[in-house]
């Protein structure tokens, strides 16, 4: 598996899946993300990026 975002291979516990991160959060801000709105059925993102995106949404608060 290849992370959606820094196209790095992945081991399977070292990633999420869309369905994972929407069914994680109600957090529309979180969800209104542009890398999170571009995810597909089967993308993945790997933990290191994840937090990179929760970041950037926690910094626009």
């Amino acid at each position: 598996m290849n992370c959606f975002v820094c196209a790095k291979i992945k081991e399977d516990f070292e990633v999420w899946t869309n369905k994972i991160v929407i069914g994680a959060t109600y957090d529309s801000v979180f969800q209104d993300h542009e890398i999170i709105r571009q995810l597909h059925d089967k993308s993945v993102i790997c933990h290191d990026c994840m937090k990179k995106i929760i970041a950037d949404v926690d910094a626009k608060r």
